[in-house]
């Protein structure tokens, strides 16, 4: 009788999540209620709270994050199931819900779910040790796919060991943002030197000859955009005084701004500044206005990824556009191939991103040393 009784509290755990979601009470990418919220409602055991989330995943309504919670998947373009639903593709980012994680990780998720494949999604904090705990858990569960962003990829990265034992299992893997040193693992990365390049050419073409450069040092991205950067002032014609600043992860937002201020109160400031992405370009935004600098009257700024970040705070920021959805897209497209036909050669269909620069209002024309001499 007690087994009859869990079965019918289970059926209407089920029945009634599906309906908030089919109802639109939870609309696509929403979180559901935690699994203490939905006992405590339902007045039901972890045991059959999780019954019901599990078999809500495996027809498609939604997806967990590890530690995340459940949230609601792209359900509608599941009504045509096949076997591909028992399988999971693992996605291991450095965060989930900061900054562009959303979009890319919506991405994968999209497309991921209209093919009918549950989705297991992890972040490391850029933490290599929790990366690999990460990596071995996926080895160890029945995951038939890895869809990874490596951590700390400017030094040699530290878990690709794990990837080789992927291969060995015949489990693909891809990387996004990062290009790893295995010949044979596909990847999906924007071209980083080209866009530090542009990013420091727009400052250029509009007359700045000091240019600070805020770079992140520990992973890859960071280390080809600062090349690029560099590259683009070392072919200047013009007499161009430029700066680096480099951080690492562990740099806390706090102490990367007051480098920035005390590079901001010297008498030959740099008039124009290079952001890793745009949330550096904020902070740099942030300690110009603590030093009394308007932007872009007294410091041009230019950030890259192309958020929505700088748009929330009534700013309309000149940055390099990121992918985004479309990187995490385009990568879900390729497991889905890899996991239909494995044994195949997918390095072919690794890509490479254009770097796009989107003028926002961040930039101040300046007069070039051409002009400065036809007025004297």
């Amino acid at each position: 009788m007690g087994e009859i009784e869990m079965e019918k509290k289970y059926e209407i755990v089920t029945a009634a999540i599906r309906e908030w979601i089919t109802s639109g009470r939870y609309k696509i990418e929403d979180k559901l209620p935690t699994e203490s919220e939905l006992m405590s409602q339902f007045q039901v055991s972890r045991h059959t709270v999780r019954k019901s989330l599990s078999d809500l995943e495996v027809q498609g309504f939604i997806y967990r994050i590890q530690g995340g919670g459940s949230f609601v998947a792209d359900y509608k373009h599941n009504a045509n199931r096949s076997e591909a639903h028992t399988k999971t593709v693992a996605v291991l980012t450095t965060h989930i819900t900061d900054y562009i994680f959303p979009a890319i990780i919506s991405g994968i998720e999209s497309q991921l779910s209209a093919n009918a494949i549950s989705m297991l999604l992890s972040s490391t904090q850029n933490d290599e040790t929790l990366e690999r705990k990460n990596l071995e858990k996926f080895l160890d569960d029945d995951i038939q796919g890895v869809i990874v962003e490596p951590t700390k990829s400017a030094f040699t990265i530290e878990n690709e060991d794990l990837y080789q034992r992927f291969a060995e299992a015949h489990i693909p893997l891809l990387t996004i943002d990062a290009r790893p040193s295995h010949p044979d693992i596909p990847y999906f990365v924007m071209d980083d030197f080209q866009g530090g390049l542009l990013a420091a050419q727009a400052l250029l073409n509009a007359g700045h000859r000091h240019i600070l450069g805020i770079f992140k040092s520990d992973d890859q991205q960071g280390v080809l955009r600062m090349n690029g950067f560099s590259e683009a002032l070392q072919r200047s014609q013009q007499g161009v005084r430029g700066q680096v600043l480099l951080y690492q992860s562990e740099t806390t937002d706090q102490a990367l701004r007051e480098q920035i201020t005390q590079v901001l109160a010297e008498t030959d400031r740099p008039t124009g500044i290079v952001g890793y992405n745009d949330q550096i370009a904020l902070a740099a935004y942030t300690a110009a206005q603590n030093r009394g600098l308007a932007v872009p009257d007294d410091v041009s700024l230019v950030g890259f990824d192309n958020s929505l970040l700088a748009s929330r705070l009534g700013i309309r920021l000149t940055s390099i556009n990121h992918p985004k959805a479309q990187m995490g897209q385009d990568a879900a497209q390729l497991m889905i191939k890899m996991l239909q036909e494995p044994n195949k050669d997918y390095m072919a269909a690794a890509k490479t991103y254009p770097p796009e620069l989107v003028s926002g209002d961040s930039i101040r024309t300046l007069a070039t040393d051409a002009q400065q001499q036809a007025q004297k």
